[in-house]
């Protein structure tokens, strides 16, 4: 069992944001953030420094794999994307970030523990490869 996780989420539909801090509160995980935007979200990264970060890829102002990148620039995180574009260039986009999950929305609430495990066993395994890439 993964232990309680800081998470920042991110998503332009308020009823999106709602359901993550529903669901991930009730894994036992606390929302310390949710952004609206890339913009919101690269902020809230740097100044709240998540255990995890659930994205949407379009938003507004910045989509989520240009905040991605922007973020993960100076310190790695875990990062899963929620999108409901499954097509070849969202896809490729998204396989040259540093994504550790990817889902397709409708999710249901059983998507969502299976992938947060996963993204965290991945990322304990290539954090030091990925921070030696930020030095």
């Amino acid at each position: 069992m993964i232990s309680e996780l800081k998470i920042v989420v991110a998503d332009d539909e308020a009823e999106m944001r709602e359901y993550y801090q529903a669901i991930l509160a009730h894994l036992g995980h606390t929302v310390v953030g949710a952004a609206r935007n890339g913009r919101e979200l690269v902020e809230m990264c740097i100044n709240l420094k998540p255990d995890l970060v659930i994205t949407d890829i379009l938003m507004p102002e910045m989509d989520g794999i240009e905040a991605i990148q922007e973020f993960t620039r100076t310190a790695p995180v875990p990062v899963i994307v929620v999108t409901a574009h499954n097509d070849p260039d969202t896809i490729d986009r998204a396989t040259k970030c540093k994504i550790l999950g990817y889902l397709v929305k409708p999710i249901q609430k059983g998507d969502v523990q299976p992938a947060v495990a996963l993204a965290m066993r991945r990322f304990a395994e290539l954090r030091p490869v990925w921070e030696s890439d930020c030095k």
